[in-house]
């Protein structure tokens, strides 16, 4: 029985050594990479802005919130929404795939409330982005919402 020389084995584990970092190589190269935005660098040029808004946002007596009813998303605003002309738009953000991504414009009921059907959603995580806009002062609130 003959065992293997010293010399081989250091070739065995550079030979290995070297196929793992092929095969990473081919990994990352193959790898989807998405930025967040397509204009990243504008929008943070104008962070402060969004900074404002969501201090505005904060102000008010309740926050904005969400509830599945009816096989769909309820997003609730602050009572202080409640008969004010309110314009804006909900962006429904996934950040796993931007090809999922859609904007809806804002439009309350008389409860201050939109109802977004669930057949505009697919299972998984979204950001919600809401932008909005009542009595010449601007709004931002994001929430994370997972659909089951």
């Amino acid at each position: 029985m003959t065992s293997i020389g010293w010399g081989t084995k250091i070739a065995i584990l550079y030979g290995g050594f070297v196929l793992l970092i092929v095969f990473m190589v081919i990994m990352s190269v193959n790898q989807k990479v998405d930025l967040v935005s397509e204009n990243y660098y504008d929008q943070e040029v104008a962070y402060q802005g969004r900074i404002n808004e969501m201090n505005n946002a904060n102000t008010l007596s309740e926050k904005v919130t969400t509830a599945f009813i009816n096989n769909g998303i309820e997003i609730t605003f602050p009572e202080e929404m409640k008969g004010k002309i309110v314009t804006g738009n909900v962006l429904f953000f996934r950040p796993s795939d931007k090809t999922k991504d859609f904007t809806l414009p804002v439009k309350l009921d008389d409860n201050a409330a939109q109802f977004v059907a669930g057949s505009n959603l697919q299972k998984g995580m979204y950001k919600l982005q809401i932008d909005w806009k009542a009595d010449n002062k601007n709004y931002y609130s994001e929430q994370v919402v997972v659909i089951p």
